[in-house]
């Protein structure tokens, strides 16, 4: 390309000239103390102000810790044991809240959600939940909702997200997860 003659890409900061020495933003791998099943991906990774949410399924300790045994051991996947659909929604939304917050930032600060539903029958129920992981409708980030042909293990949904760090540190703005007890409320 003859626009591109004596330059390079680089990661992060675009096109510059040869020789030239660039800052690099550092990457970084977070799990918030989540239970692993040992699948080759990181949790949550943050590259400069930006955070990636791998896709989340409603995996409890138990259930990862079969999900790693078989997988160390060779042996076939366990089944799914399928909890009510409130419970592995509130499960993912609630790893995916440690997740950003480890990342440094909060839940008002994702950018991009995607959400595979097993059944699209749970839509109300699942947006029912998942509104209250944030302060408010300007704040919801911009979403695609579908319908999977097969979730992880038949789970009821995968939920993955991308994110920023706000350059001031944020207090936590989710109604129901963070302030229970409180007596404070804000206007509107």
């Amino acid at each position: 390309m003859a626009g591109f003659a004596g330059r390079r890409c680089a990661c992060a900061g675009g096109v510059i000239p040869f020789g030239a020495r660039q800052k690099t933003m550092e990457k970084h791998n977070y799990d918030a103390g989540l239970p692993a099943t040992n699948a080759p991906f990181n949790l949550c990774v943050r590259h400069g102000d930006l955070i990636f949410i791998s896709g989340l399924p409603p995996f409890d300790e138990t259930f990862s810790q079969a999900v790693r045994e078989a997988r160390e051991q060779g042996r076939a996947l366990p089944p799914f044991p399928n909890p009510p659909f409130a419970e592995q929604v509130r499960l993912v939304m609630d790893n995916m809240k440690k997740l950003v917050e480890a990342a440094g930032s909060n839940m008002d600060c994702l950018l991009k959600v995607i959400v595979w539903l097993r059944d699209q029958r749970d839509a109300e129920e699942f947006d029912r939940i998942y509104r209250t992981y944030f302060s408010g409708r300007d704040t919801l980030p911009a979403r695609t909702r579908i319908q999977a042909g097969r979730t992880p293990m038949d789970c009821g949904l995968e939920v993955e997200a991308i994110g920023y760090v706000p350059k001031k540190p944020a207090r936590s703005a989710d109604r129901r997860h963070k302030r229970r007890g409180s007596s404070s409320r804000r206007g509107r």
